[in-house]
């Protein structure tokens, strides 16, 4: 049986200020940067950093109250070596799983199709300066009202 995992639910804090976009995917991707050094009693392992990318595929927002595209634009224009909080919420079948963690602003590119609605797809780095925590809880039971 397959188990089916969904993870749209991403947040960002960017000047004390919380944006839940509309979400069609998001992705954390995780590289680590290992080096092996070669010993006598054989090789050894030493991992410098764990190297990381969000990556938000949205609906375009730019012009609405709130804009995420506008506050990253901002971000990114006026600070960006200062690195803001996320935390993407995935779900599966038993445990609901966050990942937090801090990421830099990036400039959002504008793009439009016709009558399509316009979408826009960031990649922000990961800070490798902290810690991506990962945390699990039980999905609670059905209710049986």
């Amino acid at each position: 049986m397959a188990t089916v995992i969904t993870g749209r639910d991403v947040t960002l804090e960017i000047d004390n200020d919380d944006f839940t976009p509309q979400t069609l995917s998001t992705t954390l991707s995780v590289e680590d940067d290992q080096e092996v050094y070669e010993t006598f009693a054989g090789p050894v392992y030493k991992t410098i950093t764990q190297n990381y990318v969000l990556e938000i595929e949205m609906l375009s927002d730019w012009g609405t109250t709130d804009s995420l595209c506008e506050a990253l634009e901002d971000a990114f224009a006026n600070d960006p070596d200062t690195a803001i909080e996320f935390e993407l919420v995935v779900t599966g079948p038993d445990n609901i799983i966050t990942f937090a963690g801090e990421v830099f602003p990036k400039a959002p590119a504008v793009s439009a199709a016709g009558v399509d609605a316009s979408q826009v797809t960031i990649s922000l780095p990961g800070n490798v300066n902290t810690q991506l925590s990962i945390t699990s809880t039980p999905v609670p039971p059905p209710s049986t009202s």
